[in-house]
């Protein structure tokens, strides 16, 4: 709490914290008796002004919907519900959530505080950093490092193309190229070091605390680790951000560089999503769509994928009556098992 409020005035806290707490009675119905006495903290929409005052999160389109600061509806225990994460190996341990994003109520919870492997659903906070730096039209000139990158998944970038933060986001959102999060890097804060720093000071201030990161890419760290919570807050903040919008509806297409001659030329892209379908991918003989269930529809979300991490991904969907849900499955043990229990998430959680 001392880091919160550690410039303010004693009084002025203590004040602001009383009106904090009638304002959340009022709009939360706050005061009741509960079992579990380790509140963490609001999800009403409404609460957006209050979230900002008390110096627990940014004020962002669709309001984080707990903070550990803040006073009530949200407990702990509805953030770890019992609930067995893979029926073929119960000891299996891994994350899950479900969000309607509409109404900012936690529906579904499980291992929501505990510490991950995150793989490639960092990038959604490589992604926010670069929002908040760069004007997307900027252009990037690839340098020999970044042109050498060959670990896990990249796409082709040469040296001496030319190309804009806004494509470089598209190949780092939908291929998921970690040598996009490189250059992206590198053009932001001249080494990724540096930008690693920018990434953590960036989710520090949106009022979580439980990820710290060591690249811009997710590739494997011992250290390099978050919780489900925390990147459902990242994402939401990404949400701000019409361009963030934009590109998590695409699914394969073709985007514009100069090379090193100064020729204007294209290469595809495609997303790594197997809710959506993709002609490159269909040419992958081990490649597998999942049908969403009846009625929902894609809005976004990112994958994510090492061995130590399994099969990842937070998902963006509104259903048929077009409410939205975002959920997340970290840890699972095959692809096949990731999206059939977001499948399964869904049709338990997410159909009127």
């Amino acid at each position: 709490m001392n880091r919160l409020f550690r410039n303010r005035n004693g009084r002025t806290c203590v004040a602001l914290l009383m009106i904090v707490t009638i304002l959340a009675t009022v709009l939360c119905g706050c005061g009741k008796e509960t079992e579990d006495t380790e509140l963490m903290g609001s999800y009403a929409a409404s609460d957006n002004v209050i979230n900002y005052d008390v110096g627990a999160m940014q004020e962002a389109t669709f309001s984080p919907f707990l903070s550990e600061w803040f006073i009530c509806d949200i407990t702990e225990s509805m953030m770890n519900t019992e609930y067995v994460f893979d029926e073929e190996k119960p000891k299996t341990k891994g994350a899950a959530f479900v969000i309607n994003r509409s109404t900012n109520e936690l529906l579904f919870g499980y291992n929501m505080l505990t510490n991950v492997y995150p793989a490639s659903v960092t990038k959604l906070l490589t992604t926010l950093v670069v929002l908040q730096e760069c004007d997307l039209k900027e252009t990037v000139t690839i340098d020999e490092f970044v042109a050498a990158q060959k670990r896990g998944s990249v796409t082709e970038l040469n040296e001496g193309d030319v190309i804009t933060v806004y494509n470089l986001l598209v190949l780092l959102l939908t291929n998921s190229a970690n040598n996009a999060a490189m250059a992206l890097a590198r053009y932001v804060a001249g080494t990724e070091e540096a930008f690693v720093e920018k990434m953590n000071a960036a989710i520090d201030n949106l009022g979580v605390n439980n990820t710290t990161f060591y690249n811009s890419s997710g590739l494997h760290e011992e250290k390099h680790m978050t919780t489900a919570y925390d990147m459902y807050i990242v994402y939401q903040e990404c949400t701000k951000y019409p361009a963030f919008r934009e590109i998590m509806k695409l699914t394969e297409g073709e985007y514009d560089y100069t090379n090193k001659n100064g020729e204007r030329s294209f290469r595809p892209y495609f997303t790594t999503n197997c809710f959506k379908t993709s002609k490159e991918r269909e040419k992958q003989a081990d490649s597998k769509t999942y049908p969403l269930p009846p009625g929902f529809r894609i809005l976004g979300g990112k994958t994510g994928t090492t061995t130590h991490a399994g099969y990842c991904l937070i998902l963006h969907v509104s259903n048929a009556e077009g409410t939205e849900f975002i959920l997340g499955a970290f840890h699972c043990e095959t692809e096949e098992k990731l999206y059939t229990k977001l499948i399964n998430l869904m049709e338990q959680y997410c159909v009127s």
